[in-house]
Protein backbone atom coordinates (compact mmCIF):
# COMPACT_ATOMS: atom_id res chain seq x y z
CA UNK A 1 0.00 0.00 0.00
CA UNK A 2 1.08 3.44 -1.67
CA UNK A 3 1.11 6.16 1.79
CA UNK A 4 0.72 9.66 0.34
CA UNK A 5 1.91 12.14 2.35
CA UNK A 6 3.46 15.24 1.12
CA UNK A 7 3.15 14.42 -2.33
CA UNK A 8 1.15 12.65 -4.93
CA UNK A 9 2.47 9.97 -7.94
CA UNK A 10 0.54 11.35 -10.96
CA UNK A 11 0.78 10.00 -14.29
CA UNK A 12 0.51 12.39 -17.14
CA UNK A 13 -0.56 11.15 -21.07
CA UNK A 14 2.89 10.66 -21.81
CA UNK A 15 3.38 7.74 -19.56
CA UNK A 16 5.28 10.38 -17.23
CA UNK A 17 5.29 9.84 -13.58
CA UNK A 18 5.59 12.71 -11.84
CA UNK A 19 4.75 13.68 -8.36
CA UNK A 20 2.73 16.33 -7.24
CA UNK A 21 2.94 18.32 -3.92
CA UNK A 22 0.22 17.88 -1.51
CA UNK A 23 0.63 21.04 0.71
CA UNK A 24 2.14 24.27 0.25
CA UNK A 25 3.35 26.60 3.29
CA UNK A 26 2.68 30.17 4.01
CA UNK A 27 5.03 32.64 5.48
CA UNK A 28 3.16 35.48 7.73
CA UNK A 29 5.78 37.83 8.69
CA UNK A 30 5.29 40.69 11.38
CA UNK A 31 6.60 43.93 9.91
CA UNK A 32 4.74 46.26 12.21
CA UNK A 33 5.87 47.94 15.54
CA UNK A 34 3.15 45.75 17.36
CA UNK A 35 2.67 42.35 18.48
CA UNK A 36 0.25 40.10 16.05
CA UNK A 37 -2.06 37.74 17.29
CA UNK A 38 -2.44 35.84 14.23
CA UNK A 39 -5.83 33.91 14.29
CA UNK A 40 -5.96 31.05 11.31
CA UNK A 41 -9.50 29.61 11.24
CA UNK A 42 -9.85 26.26 8.53
CA UNK A 43 -11.87 23.45 8.05
CA UNK A 44 -11.81 20.84 6.16
CA UNK A 45 -13.77 18.95 3.63
CA UNK A 46 -16.20 17.27 6.62
CA UNK A 47 -16.59 21.14 7.62
CA UNK A 48 -14.85 20.58 10.68
CA UNK A 49 -13.00 23.63 12.07
CA UNK A 50 -10.07 24.30 13.78
CA UNK A 51 -9.05 27.73 15.24
CA UNK A 52 -5.73 28.68 16.68
CA UNK A 53 -3.52 31.81 17.77
CA UNK A 54 -0.38 32.53 17.48
CA UNK A 55 1.49 35.56 18.89
CA UNK A 56 3.68 37.10 16.21
CA UNK A 57 6.47 39.40 18.11
CA UNK A 58 7.42 42.75 15.88
CA UNK A 59 9.89 41.75 13.22
CA UNK A 60 8.99 37.66 13.94
CA UNK A 61 7.81 35.41 11.83
CA UNK A 62 5.23 32.16 12.16
CA UNK A 63 5.31 29.67 9.08
CA UNK A 64 1.86 27.70 8.33
CA UNK A 65 1.52 24.26 6.14
CA UNK A 66 -2.15 23.98 4.23
CA UNK A 67 -2.79 20.59 2.59
CA UNK A 68 -5.35 19.74 0.07
CA UNK A 69 -9.24 19.93 1.36
CA UNK A 70 -8.83 22.87 3.82
CA UNK A 71 -10.23 26.15 3.42
CA UNK A 72 -10.51 29.15 5.61
CA UNK A 73 -9.14 32.53 6.26
CA UNK A 74 -5.92 34.64 8.70
CA UNK A 75 -6.61 37.44 10.20
CA UNK A 76 -5.12 39.47 13.16
CA UNK A 77 -7.04 39.45 16.35
CA UNK A 78 -9.98 37.32 17.82
CA UNK A 79 -12.21 40.40 16.28
CA UNK A 80 -14.00 39.05 13.23
CA UNK A 81 -14.21 42.98 12.09
CA UNK A 82 -10.72 42.72 11.05
CA UNK A 83 -8.93 42.42 7.82
CA UNK A 84 -8.83 39.01 6.17
CA UNK A 85 -6.76 36.56 3.57
CA UNK A 86 -9.00 33.93 2.25
CA UNK A 87 -7.27 30.68 1.38
CA UNK A 88 -9.11 27.93 -0.52
CA UNK A 89 -7.70 24.35 -2.00
CA UNK A 90 -11.22 23.01 -2.28
CA UNK A 91 -11.65 23.07 -6.35
CA UNK A 92 -11.30 20.85 -9.36
CA UNK A 93 -8.24 22.88 -10.95
CA UNK A 94 -5.83 21.89 -8.73
CA UNK A 95 -5.08 25.43 -7.85
CA UNK A 96 -5.02 27.43 -4.52
CA UNK A 97 -7.59 30.05 -4.48
CA UNK A 98 -6.88 33.29 -2.12
CA UNK A 99 -8.09 37.25 -1.64
CA UNK A 100 -7.92 39.91 0.84
CA UNK A 101 -11.18 41.02 2.45
CA UNK A 102 -12.28 43.93 4.19
CA UNK A 103 -15.88 43.22 4.17
CA UNK A 104 -17.83 44.12 7.41
CA UNK A 105 -18.87 40.98 9.06
CA UNK A 106 -22.31 40.40 10.43
CA UNK A 107 -24.15 41.91 7.49
CA UNK A 108 -27.90 42.81 9.04
CA UNK A 109 -30.95 40.95 7.52
CA UNK A 110 -32.01 42.04 4.00
CA UNK A 111 -28.38 43.02 3.15
CA UNK A 112 -26.25 40.19 2.62
CA UNK A 113 -25.88 41.04 -0.90
CA UNK A 114 -24.84 44.81 -0.56
CA UNK A 115 -23.39 46.14 -3.10
CA UNK A 116 -20.82 48.84 -2.23
CA UNK A 117 -18.66 49.27 0.69
CA UNK A 118 -20.17 52.00 2.26
CA UNK A 119 -23.59 50.15 2.02
CA UNK A 120 -21.59 47.12 3.79
CA UNK A 121 -20.71 49.03 6.48
CA UNK A 122 -23.79 51.14 7.14
CA UNK A 123 -25.75 47.89 7.04
CA UNK A 124 -23.38 45.90 9.41
CA UNK A 125 -23.26 45.29 13.30
CA UNK A 126 -19.92 47.00 13.79
CA UNK A 127 -19.33 48.92 10.58
CA UNK A 128 -15.81 47.91 10.33
CA UNK A 129 -13.94 45.75 8.00
CA UNK A 130 -9.96 46.63 7.96
CA UNK A 131 -8.35 47.02 11.21
CA UNK A 132 -4.56 45.83 9.67
CA UNK A 133 -2.48 46.68 6.43
CA UNK A 134 -1.25 43.55 5.17
CA UNK A 135 0.14 42.13 1.71
CA UNK A 136 0.38 38.76 0.28
CA UNK A 137 2.90 37.62 -2.39
CA UNK A 138 3.46 34.19 -4.40
CA UNK A 139 7.25 33.38 -4.19
CA UNK A 140 6.38 31.25 -7.49
CA UNK A 141 4.68 31.06 -10.77
CA UNK A 142 3.63 34.76 -10.74
CA UNK A 143 2.02 35.56 -13.95
CA UNK A 144 0.95 39.29 -13.47
CA UNK A 145 -3.08 38.58 -13.30
CA UNK A 146 -4.36 35.63 -11.43
CA UNK A 147 -1.05 34.84 -9.83
CA UNK A 148 0.03 37.91 -8.06
CA UNK A 149 1.03 40.01 -5.11
CA UNK A 150 -2.14 41.80 -3.57
CA UNK A 151 -1.52 44.80 -1.45
CA UNK A 152 -4.41 46.51 1.44
CA UNK A 153 -2.61 49.18 3.26
CA UNK A 154 -6.05 50.93 3.94
CA UNK A 155 -9.76 50.76 4.32
CA UNK A 156 -10.91 50.75 0.82
CA UNK A 157 -7.95 49.22 -1.17
CA UNK A 158 -8.64 48.21 -5.23
CA UNK A 159 -7.07 44.65 -4.00
CA UNK A 160 -9.31 43.58 -1.83
CA UNK A 161 -13.11 42.34 -1.47
CA UNK A 162 -15.20 45.28 -0.45
CA UNK A 163 -18.53 43.47 -0.96
CA UNK A 164 -20.03 39.62 -1.30
CA UNK A 165 -19.84 39.78 -5.00
CA UNK A 166 -16.46 41.51 -5.11
CA UNK A 167 -15.29 38.16 -7.41
CA UNK A 168 -12.92 40.32 -9.16
CA UNK A 169 -10.93 40.16 -6.44
CA UNK A 170 -10.42 36.27 -6.70
CA UNK A 171 -7.20 35.27 -7.23
CA UNK A 172 -5.55 31.56 -7.45
CA UNK A 173 -1.93 30.16 -8.28
CA UNK A 174 -0.84 26.29 -9.21
CA UNK A 175 -1.24 24.39 -6.10
CA UNK A 176 2.71 24.07 -4.38
CA UNK A 177 2.93 27.33 -4.93
CA UNK A 178 4.20 29.22 -1.47
CA UNK A 179 3.12 32.45 -0.35
CA UNK A 180 4.25 34.95 1.97
CA UNK A 181 2.15 37.09 3.89
CA UNK A 182 3.32 40.42 5.62
CA UNK A 183 1.20 42.36 8.03
CA UNK A 184 2.53 45.77 7.73
CA UNK A 185 4.45 46.14 5.08
CA UNK A 186 4.85 49.25 4.39
CA UNK A 187 7.01 49.27 8.21
CA UNK A 188 5.20 51.28 10.10
CA UNK A 189 7.79 51.21 13.09
CA UNK A 190 8.24 54.92 12.48
CA UNK A 191 5.22 57.56 12.63
CA UNK A 192 4.36 59.07 9.38
CA UNK A 193 5.61 62.10 9.25
CA UNK A 194 3.37 65.04 7.88
CA UNK A 195 4.07 68.72 7.63
CA UNK A 196 0.88 70.67 7.97
CA UNK A 197 0.49 74.46 8.77
CA UNK A 198 0.06 74.33 12.22
CA UNK A 199 1.33 70.98 12.92
CA UNK A 200 4.75 69.51 13.51
CA UNK A 201 6.29 67.00 11.71
CA UNK A 202 5.03 63.86 14.73
CA UNK A 203 1.45 64.92 14.18
CA UNK A 204 1.42 67.29 16.83
CA UNK A 205 -0.15 70.39 17.60
CA UNK A 206 2.31 73.48 18.02
CA UNK A 207 1.84 77.11 18.62
CA UNK A 208 3.91 79.56 16.78
CA UNK A 209 5.31 82.48 19.39
CA UNK A 210 6.66 85.38 18.11
CA UNK A 211 7.85 88.72 20.39
CA UNK A 212 6.65 91.30 19.83
CA UNK A 213 9.31 94.31 19.96
CA UNK A 214 9.07 98.39 19.26
CA UNK A 215 11.91 100.24 17.39
CA UNK A 216 14.43 97.53 16.50
CA UNK A 217 14.47 93.36 16.83
CA UNK A 218 14.48 91.21 19.56
CA UNK A 219 18.11 90.17 20.67
CA UNK A 220 16.35 86.59 22.15
CA UNK A 221 17.24 84.95 18.73
CA UNK A 222 13.00 84.29 18.34
CA UNK A 223 10.76 85.70 15.41
CA UNK A 224 9.93 89.15 15.61
CA UNK A 225 6.85 91.11 14.15
CA UNK A 226 7.95 94.93 13.15
CA UNK A 227 5.51 97.14 14.56
CA UNK A 228 5.00 100.77 12.90
CA UNK A 229 5.74 103.75 14.96
CA UNK A 230 2.87 106.40 15.35
CA UNK A 231 2.85 109.78 16.79
CA UNK A 232 0.75 109.50 19.94
CA UNK A 233 0.57 112.68 22.39
CA UNK A 234 1.89 112.06 25.78
CA UNK A 235 -0.21 113.46 28.80
CA UNK A 236 2.08 114.72 31.44
CA UNK A 237 0.43 115.62 34.92
CA UNK A 238 2.48 118.79 35.35
CA UNK A 239 2.35 122.70 34.88
CA UNK A 240 6.16 123.34 35.12
CA UNK A 241 9.32 121.35 34.18
CA UNK A 242 12.18 122.90 36.07
CA UNK A 243 15.84 122.48 34.28
CA UNK A 244 17.75 119.48 35.54
CA UNK A 245 19.85 120.24 38.88
CA UNK A 246 23.32 120.04 38.88
CA UNK A 247 24.81 116.39 39.77
CA UNK A 248 21.18 114.78 38.97
CA UNK A 249 21.65 111.84 36.85
CA UNK A 250 20.28 111.31 33.62
CA UNK A 251 17.12 108.85 33.36
CA UNK A 252 16.34 108.89 37.07
CA UNK A 253 12.91 110.21 38.28
CA UNK A 254 12.15 111.96 41.88
CA UNK A 255 9.69 110.18 43.59
CA UNK A 256 6.00 112.24 44.06
CA UNK A 257 4.62 112.50 46.90
CA UNK A 258 1.05 111.96 45.72
CA UNK A 259 0.50 108.79 44.03
CA UNK A 260 -0.14 109.36 40.56
CA UNK A 261 -3.39 107.90 38.99
CA UNK A 262 -2.23 106.76 35.74
CA UNK A 263 1.26 105.92 35.19
CA UNK A 264 3.52 107.42 32.91
CA UNK A 265 3.71 105.41 29.19
CA UNK A 266 7.07 104.83 27.79
CA UNK A 267 7.13 106.14 24.74
CA UNK A 268 10.52 105.31 22.34
CA UNK A 269 11.24 107.43 19.14
CA UNK A 270 8.54 110.22 19.22
CA UNK A 271 8.27 111.50 22.98
CA UNK A 272 10.08 113.35 25.96
CA UNK A 273 13.58 112.84 26.45
CA UNK A 274 14.32 110.14 28.82
CA UNK A 275 16.47 113.03 30.79
CA UNK A 276 13.58 115.20 31.84
CA UNK A 277 12.99 114.69 35.73
CA UNK A 278 9.35 114.51 36.63
CA UNK A 279 9.01 117.61 39.82
CA UNK A 280 7.33 117.20 42.86
CA UNK A 281 3.05 118.07 43.67
CA UNK A 282 2.68 119.47 46.35
CA UNK A 283 -0.87 118.68 47.87
CA UNK A 284 -2.83 118.81 44.68
CA UNK A 285 -2.69 117.05 41.14
CA UNK A 286 -1.19 119.99 38.10
CA UNK A 287 -3.72 120.18 35.51
CA UNK A 288 -2.49 117.93 31.91
CA UNK A 289 -0.52 119.54 29.73
CA UNK A 290 -0.66 117.96 26.14
CA UNK A 291 2.97 118.14 24.77
CA UNK A 292 4.20 117.74 21.12
CA UNK A 293 6.68 115.12 20.32
CA UNK A 294 10.17 116.50 19.68
CA UNK A 295 12.38 114.46 17.26
CA UNK A 296 14.70 111.70 18.93
CA UNK A 297 18.07 113.67 19.87
CA UNK A 298 21.58 112.49 21.20
CA UNK A 299 22.61 114.82 24.55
Amino acid sequence: MLHFVAAAAVVTAGGVLVHQLSFFKITFMNECSTDIDLHTHLTNIFNIPTDKIDTIIAGGSVVKTIRRGYKGYFRNGSDDAATLIGISTVNVFREVSYNLNIIPPNLNPGFESCKTLDECKKHSKSGIGFNTPIQITPTSNTNGKNCRELTCLADGCEDAYTFPKDDIKKHSCPFGTNYKVTFCPSRDTTPQETTTAGLSLTGKETTQVSETTTAGSSLTGKETTQVSETTTPVTVRSMNIPAKNEGQLDGVVPEVTKKVDTPVPTADTNALKADTPVPTVNGTEAPALEVTPQPKHCV
